[in-house]
């Protein structure tokens, strides 16, 4: 049943797709790549389809074909998440990989965050994310190490600087350096597509704020997660001092928690999470803004 929903939908995107020329004509032309792609994924082969939608963005300049991967991508990643769409694996030293896109909207400024996180059991020597085919995303990156509970394994993210406009559409290729002698390397392909995303969240006052559901949650993925966090700003870098997440029952409101008077960052987002085989794509988006806490707002967190 769910292939048929999913091969009925790509069906009806084809055909909507066909009126732009350059696409119908390769739809239309067996020996294309586009026209392979749509017939895997039409036949269940989403491993081969999604091989070949790399082979189209490698080769094609043309954003009519271009926006038609793009939407070819978003209507079979409904099925299973995305898990089945590649079987690239992940080395044992490396693990939790995601890749993340960010829109923060605080008073009067908006901007866009590219961050690449992971966990390595190797230290790491250098990382690379290139919008096909040779466009650099993480130029000059923030990079911060963070320890885990095992005491093996460090928490990497390699996060751009603020961006004025959100990280495009597009093939992708990641590529992870290790520090050992044989400067071990692991690379793979990825493809972002526009996000379809159910919850969103705007300010409603000094410590509220409304969500609104914007879509229809996928059964398959992951729930939307809410992230509360408030963060002291100390020496240009960002201290978290509280943070909580919610999956259902979403808060509209701050908890009580357990942070001294003082004037702090208070951050909210939703976090979308699809994937690509075993890499997680998220798409988050934050709301933030100052906020005092005076003595009789600082309560202790139950």
């Amino acid at each position: 049943m769910i292939k048929r929903k999913i091969a009925t939908a790509i069906g009806f995107f084809c055909l909507v797709f066909m009126g732009t020329n350059v696409v119908a004509k390769d739809w239309f032309n067996e020996q294309s790549a586009l026209y392979s792609a749509h017939k895997q994924f039409l036949e269940g082969d989403s491993l081969k389809g999604f091989e070949t939608a790399i082979e189209v963005l490698q080769s094609s300049t043309d954003n009519n074909v271009n926006h038609n991967i793009d939407k070819l991508i978003g209507a079979v990643s409904t099925k299973n998440c995305g898990r089945d769409l590649s079987t690239i694996v992940i080395p044992n030293w490396l693990n939790s990989l995601s890749v993340q896109r960010m829109i923060i909207q605080s008073p009067g400024r908006l901007h866009h965050r590219l961050l690449v996180q992971f966990d390595s059991k190797k230290t790491i020597s250098s990382l690379s994310f290139i919008k096909w085919p040779d466009e650099e995303q993480l130029t000059n990156p923030s990079i911060s190490i963070t320890p885990t509970q095992d005491e093996k394994i460090k928490q990497y993210t390699y996060a751009s600087e603020s961006l004025n406009n959100r990280v495009k559409n597009g093939l992708y290729k990641l590529i992870i350096t290790a520090d050992d002698k044989e400067s071990t390397k692991w690379e793979s392909w990825i493809i972002l597509n526009t996000p379809k995303t159910e919850m969103t969240v705007s300010w409603l006052g000094k410590d509220k704020w409304k969500t609104t559901q914007t879509g229809l949650l996928k059964s398959n993925c992951p729930l939307p997660e809410m992230a509360i966090g408030i963060y002291d700003h100390q020496d240009s870098e960002y201290i978290k001092l509280w943070e909580k997440f919610y999956d259902e029952q979403f808060p509209q409101s701050l908890p009580k928690t357990n942070v001294l008077p003082g004037s702090y960052i208070l951050s909210v987002s939703f976090n979308h999470k699809r994937f690509q085989g075993p890499i997680s794509i998220q798409e988050i988006q934050a709301i933030t803004k100052v906020i005092n806490f005076d003595v009789t707002e600082t309560v202790e967190s139950n």
